[in-house]
This record gives C-alpha cells, structure tokens and sequence, in this order.
C-alpha cells in the first residue's frame, strides 16, 4: 500500500477547505438566500434560513477572513488525521 505524505495531504486538505469556504462566502455574498436554499437540500428538512442574521446582515471582510483561516487550520488537523490513520491502517499488510 502506497503511504501518505501526511503533511503534503494536510496541506492539501487546508487548502481545499480554506477554498471551499472563501467559494461559499463569495455565493452568500452574491445570494444569501439562494446559498440557504442550496444548503437546506444537504441537511434533509433542517430549515437554515433560521440561522440567517434579522435584517439581512451583510457578510464582513472580517468574518471571511476568520471563516477562511479556521476552515484552513480544521482542514490542516483533519487532513494530518487522516493521512495518518489512514498510514497506520495499512501496516498489518506489511508484515
């Protein structure tokens, strides 16, 4: 079994969620309301137009910017995770 580079694929990871989110921020930005549509389809009933700010509260730099930094740190975590369990689960084969 071929073994991860973990922090290669950590990167890799970060960078892919750190883009996923500045992606959804710029949609919310564009259309709150069509972006809640198309996330309402993914949570099966769960109505997130109530989580929405009262007034239609715009989006700030500031709030695109913590969103894509933690998105990138999560993403860093979890990728590390993965690609070391995902190393350790392949092993038993070796021996």
């Amino acid at each position: 079994m071929t073994r991860l580079n973990v922090w290669r694929f950590a990167l890799a990871t970060a960078v892919t969620f750190a883009a996923l989110d500045a992606i959804c921020a710029v949609a919310v930005i564009i259309s709150a309301d069509a972006t809640i549509t198309v996330f309402n389809t993914w949570f099966h009933g769960l109505d997130l137009r109530l989580l929405a700010p009262p007034g239609g509260k715009p989006v700030t730099a500031g709030q695109v910017s913590a969103g894509v930094i933690s998105a990138a740190v999560a993403g860093f975590v979890g990728g590390a995770i993965l690609a070391g369990a995902y190393n350790l689960s392949g092993r038993s084969d070796q021996q």
